[in-house]
């Protein structure tokens, strides 16, 4: 799937709103958050809900998207699975420690071919906003090009 655009799913009021609201973001970073956010929740949208790997500022984009109700309600319609997406404030450290004792690589790499297979390999603009790929080069020392090589392998 090629990632179709901001505008296919967000009108040009909402990013106005999103521009006032971000108003300390450049035009072009809150384009590639919004972005990544909107790809963040077409997965969400056809997977059973993981462990939110955006960035805080992402994150951000998404809170903003979900205050414009309506719109978020026909969003998450559109998305592949149709449904609403709810959200949930939760600390890596607190969802890591929880009864679900999650294994948070397993988890975080989940994400890495779900993205890939529908928008192509990160790259360094777009990796900076999701903590799954931080983390996997953070905690786990591998580099974006490795990231993106396990991405594109078959599951």
């Amino acid at each position: 799937m090629v990632f179709p655009g901001v505008e296919h799913y967000v009108p040009a009021a909402v990013q106005q709103v999103l521009g006032q609201r971000l108003a300390g973001r450049s035009p072009g970073d809150l384009r590639t958050q919004t972005e990544e956010c909107l790809k963040f929740l077409i997965i969400a949208s056809e997977c059973v809900p993981m462990f939110i790997p955006l960035t805080r500022e992402a994150d951000e984009v998404w809170h903003e998207l979900i205050l414009q109700t309506h719109f978020y309600a026909e969003l998450c319609r559109a998305l592949p699975g149709g449904a609403f997406i709810h959200h949930q404030t939760v600390e890596i450290e607190d969802y890591a420690a929880g009864p679900a004792n999650p294994n948070l690589f397993d988890e975080y790499m989940f994400w890495i071919p779900a993205y890939i297979s529908r928008f192509g390999d990160f790259t360094e603009e777009r990796a900076r906003y999701w903590n799954v790929v931080r983390y996997l080069r953070d905690k786990h020392g591998l580099t974006l090009a490795a990231i993106n090589a396990a991405g594109r392998v078959p599951c």
